[in-house]
C-alpha cells in the first residue's frame, strides 16, 4: 500500500511540477478535479481502461476520446496510467497534487466535525482563529456528526482536537468509574 502512495505521489508530483513551471496549475487542478469526477461516477469506465483484454492502443484511444479536451499534460499523464494499467492511482494522484498545491500557496484545510452544520459566521470566527495560529488561509469543510451530540472536533495539520460534548461526557464517566468510595 505504501509503494502505491508513493508511486502515485511521484507522479502526482511530476504533474504538479510542470504544470507550476508552464504556470497551468489552475487549469490542471481544474481538469484533474473532472477526470476524478468522471471515474467517480463512472467506475465501470475506470476498470474498462484497466481490462487486460482490451488492447492497450483502444484503452488509450478510449482516454484521448474522453478527456482529450483537457490539459495535454493531465491527458497524457492518464495515457501513461492506462498503458501501465495503473489507473486506479488517480484518486490518489489527485490526494497528492492537492497536497502540493495547497503548500505551495499556503493554504490548511481543516475538517470540522459538529452535531449540527456550523452557520457561516461560525465557520468565519473559526477561519480567523485558526489563521491566527497558523498564519495561513484556511479553507473549513464542515462534516456533521450527531453523535458528538454538541461541541466540535477539529481535523488539521495531522491533529486532531477534540472538544466534543461525546467525549467530555466519556470522560465524566470513566473518572467515576475510577472513583474509590
Amino acid at each position: 500500500m505504501a509503494y502505491i502512495d508513493r508511486e502515485a505521489k511521484n507522479y502526482a508530483d511530476a504533474l504538479f511540477m510542470l504544470s507550476e513551471e508552464l504556470a497551468e496549475t489552475e487549469l490542471v487542478k481544474s481538469d484533474l478535479e473532472t477526470v476524478c469526477g468522471a471515474v467517480a461516477e463512472n467506475p465501470e469506465y475506470l476498470k474498462l481502461l484497466d481490462t487486460p483484454s482490451i488492447p492497450r492502443e483502444e484503452r488509450v484511444c478510449l482516454v484521448e476520446k474522453s478527456f482529450g479536451s483537457l490539459n495535454r499534460n493531465l491527458v497524457n499523464l492518464v495515457k501513461i496510467l492506462c498503458e501501465r494499467r495503473t489507473v486506479y492511482l488517480i484518486d490518489k494522484i489527485q490526494i497528492s497534487f492537492l497536497a502540493s498545491y495547497d503548500q505551495s500557496r499556503g493554504i490548511e484545510r481543516v475538517e470540522a466535525i459538529s452535531a449540527i452544520p456550523l452557520s457561516p459566521s461560525q465557520i468565519e470566527r473559526l477561519q480567523h482563529k485558526l489563521h491566527a495560529i497558523t498564519n495561513k488561509q484556511i479553507i473549513v469543510n464542515n462534516t456533521i456528526d450527531p453523535d458528538i451530540l454538541g461541541g466540535m472536533k477539529l481535523r488539521y495539520l495531522g491533529k486532531q482536537i477534540d472538544g466534543s460534548i461525546k467525549t467530555r461526557l466519556d470522560s465524566f464517566e470513566k473518572s467515576l468509574k475510577d472513583l474509590v468510595i
